[in-house]
């Protein structure tokens, strides 16, 4: 549970800087068969110099059943202000709810094929996102699987995407909803570096070219809207109490708002000490 803990700290905090959440990191790593889930909230609530409530809760799951594997998660953040003539300004909004299925098309639940389906949701006002969904069906397949020492997944699907962004004076060009079709497709490593000393690196990436543009009935060359992610995370046991964690976001999109960046990177570290 306190590993579960950690990860999603690292989850929660990176998912609040990046415009798009790289979802495979949510699969659970235990196959067993069986229901797995966590629920988390806070609230805080500032009064003097300050006068904020903000509050923050996640919630992750997955069932493993035979040939089903289900997995999701869901996470919210909510902050505003209390004005002096007693109104609020909301100055954050981050909602993000996903899921996924995966059924084995061998005999049991660590078959090397898989038929994917996933769905997602999401709102950030930081960005000036208020809805994007998207949903898409595919395969998933397992190169290499040995348990608690490496692991290589690769899995391709189609996906629709719906998004809808705030308009924004420095920006009158890009459309304020977009509907595209994109063929979705990524990696997963993770490899137990150092069992003795809890040594742990994992690596998604994405790649999400756009391949046709619903609203204006255009088709997409592959290098003309495309998007890539990628999520690094190295965690390590310096001590029988002192453990390290680094995490690392980065996202290139080639279609996006003019006052955005291309790319987006988020690095973060930290220590745990266990007592």
């Amino acid at each position: 549970m306190k590993k579960f803990c950690i990860l999603g700290l690292l989850i929660l905090s990176s998912f609040q800087l990046m415009a798009q959440v790289n979802t495979e990191i949510y699969r659970p790593s235990n196959r067993n068969q069986g229901y797995i889930g966590q629920i988390r909230a806070s609230l805080s609530l500032n009064r003097g110099n300050r006068q904020n409530d903000i509050f923050s809760g996640s919630f992750r799951n997955s069932f493993v059943y035979k040939r089903h594997l289900l997995f999701g998660t869901a996470s919210y953040v909510f902050g505003q202000t209390r004005l002096s003539d007693g109104t609020t300004d909301v100055f954050r909004r981050i909602g993000f709810l996903y899921g996924k299925y995966n059924y084995a098309i061998d005999n049991d639940s660590v078959s090397r094929w898989n038929l994917e389906a996933f769905g997602q949701n999401e709102v950030n006002e930081f960005i000036r996102l208020q809805n994007r969904n998207l949903g898409g069906v595919g395969l998933r397949f397992d190169v290499v699987e040995v348990p608690q020492k490496i692991s290589l997944s690769i899995g391709s699907s189609i996906m629709y995407e719906f998004e809808q962004v705030k308009e924004d004076d420095r920006d009158l060009i890009y459309p304020s909803q977009t509907n595209f079709w994109r063929w979705n497709n990524y990696m997963s490593f993770t490899y137990t570096v150092n069992q003795k000393s809890r040594t742990f690196l994992s690596l998604v990436a994405y790649l999400q070219p756009a391949f046709y543009d619903i609203n204006n009935e255009t088709s997409f060359n592959l290098t003309e809207n495309y998007r890539f992610l990628m999520n690094v995370n190295l965690r390590t046991a310096i001590t029988k109490l002192l453990s390290f964690g680094m995490s690392l976001n980065y996202r290139h999109a080639s279609f996006i708002q003019n006052f955005l960046v291309k790319d987006d990177l988020f690095l973060r570290s930290n220590l745990t000490i266990n007592f």
